[in-house]
C-alpha cells in the first residue's frame, strides 16, 4: 500500500504528454471539459482520437502525418489522484513562413471536479514556456465568449484580444430565399482583380484584428491560390466560388464560398469594407445563398460578432448562431 501511494504522488502534478499511454484518458478529459460546447466536428475528432489510442507504439508514427495529434504529444497534462484532470495541446499554425512562426493552444481542458485550483494556470505557464524555448513568435488560443474566468486567465498572462466571432449555420432544408430586386450586378471574381479584392480585404479584416478569422491572417495566399494549393484543391475535390461586386477595378466586396468535398457543409467568407456597410451585405447573401440553396447542403459563416449589418442580414437569410468565440494572441 505504502509502495502505490508513493507511485501516486511521484505521478501527480505537471508532465509532458505521453501518446501512447495518455491519449485514451486526453480524449475522455476533453469530451468531458467541453460535453454542452462540441459539435458534431468535435464529437468526431473524439472518436478518431479513441481509434488511434488503439495503435500502441504505432502512435508515434501516425503522429508524423497527423498535425492534431504531434500536437497532443507536443503538450501536457496535470496527472492527480492517480487520473489525467488536465490537458494542454501545442499545435505548430499553418501560417505563411514569412509571418512567423505562430503556436495554437488548444484542448486547455480540467476536468470539473478538479477546476478552481490553478491547474489551468500551470499548464498554460508550461506551455508558454516551452513555446517560447521553441522559438516561436507568437501564440493563438480562442475562447468561449461567455467564458470569463477563461478570458481573465489568458489576459492575465499577456495575451490580447483580437476580436469576438459568431459562427453561423444555415440548415440543408432551409427555402430558398426569393431573388431581391435592385441588387447591384454580382460576377465570379477574375483572377486579375485578386489584388484589388485583397486591398478591399484589408480594410473589412485589419491583420491586426487577426484578418479573416480564427487560424486566417489576412495574407495574398487566401486571395491568389499558388499551383500547391490549386493542385490539393484537385485532389481532394474542393472547390472555392468567388463571387464580387465591382465598381470597374475597384471591387466593392464579395461572398466566398468553399465547397469541401468531405464536409456536406459549405463555408462561406463574407467581405464587405466600411464604407459599404449596410449596402452590400443582403445583394452578396441574397445571391449566394440562391446559387447554394440547391445544392442541399448546410451553410456556415464564421463572422465579427461586432458588425450589426452582417449579423442582421445572417439572420435574414435563416441563418443562425452556433457558438461565440474571441480569439486571442501573445507574441513574444
Amino acid at each position: 500500500m505504502h509502495a502505490a501511494l508513493s507511485q501516486t504522488r511521484r505521478s501527480s502534478g505537471l508532465r509532458r504528454v505521453n501518446l501512447e499511454r495518455d491519449l485514451r484518458a486526453i480524449a475522455a478529459l476533453i469530451e468531458e471539459a467541453f460535453r454542452d460546447e462540441m459539435d458534431a466536428g468535435g464529437r468526431a475528432t473524439i472518436s478518431e482520437l479513441r481509434g488511434l489510442s488503439r495503435l500502441g507504439p504505432l502512435l508515434r508514427v501516425a503522429a508524423l502525418a497527423d498535425r492534431m495529434l504531434r500536437g497532443i504529444g507536443q503538450g501536457f497534462v496535470w496527472e492527480q489522484d492517480g487520473q489525467i484532470v488536465g490537458n494542454v495541446t501545442l499545435i505548430p499554425a499553418d501560417y505563411p513562413p514569412e509571418l512567423g512562426r505562430t503556436i495554437i493552444i488548444a484542448n486547455v481542458a480540467v476536468a470539473p471536479a478538479y477546476r478552481r485550483q490553478g491547474i489551468a494556470r500551470q499548464l498554460m505557464l508550461a506551455a508558454l514556456e516551452s513555446i517560447r524555448a521553441g522559438g516561436a513568435t507568437a501564440a493563438i488560443l480562442e475562447v468561449d465568449a461567455a467564458n470569463t474566468p477563461a478570458w481573465r486567465l489568458y489576459d492575465g498572462l499577456g495575451f490580447r484580444t483580437l476580436r469576438t466571432w459568431h459562427a453561423w449555420r444555415r440548415g440543408s432544408d432551409a427555402p430558398l430565399p426569393p431573388r431581391l430586386p435592385d441588387s447591384p450586378p454580382i460576377t465570379r471574381r477574375p483572377e486579375g482583380l485578386w489584388r484589388a479584392e485583397y486591398a478591399m480585404a484589408v480594410r473589412a479584416f485589419p491583420p491586426e484584428l487577426g484578418g479573416l478569422g480564427w487560424q486566417r491572417p489576412l495574407h495574398p495566399r487566401e486571395f491568389h491560390r499558388s499551383l500547391v494549393g490549386r493542385l490539393g484543391d484537385f485532389l481532394t475535390g474542393s472547390a472555392t466560388e468567388r463571387w464580387i461586386i465591382r465598381d470597374g477595378e475597384r471591387v466593392r466586396g464579395s461572398l466566398w464560398a468553399r465547397m469541401p468535398f468531405a464536409s456536406g457543409v459549405i463555408q462561406l467568407t463574407l467581405i464587405v469594407p466600411p464604407e459599404e456597410k449596410g449596402h452590400l451585405e443582403e445583394p452578396l447573401l441574397n445571391y449566394g445563398v440562391r446559387q447554394l440553396t440547391p445544392m442541399e447542403r448546410a451553410l456556415s459563416c464564421e463572422h465579427p460578432a461586432d458588425d450589426e449589418h452582417a449579423t442582421e442580414a445572417l439572420r435574414r437569410y435563416g441563418f443562425s448562431i452556433r457558438r461565440t468565440l474571441t480569439h486571442m494572441r501573445l507574441d513574444f
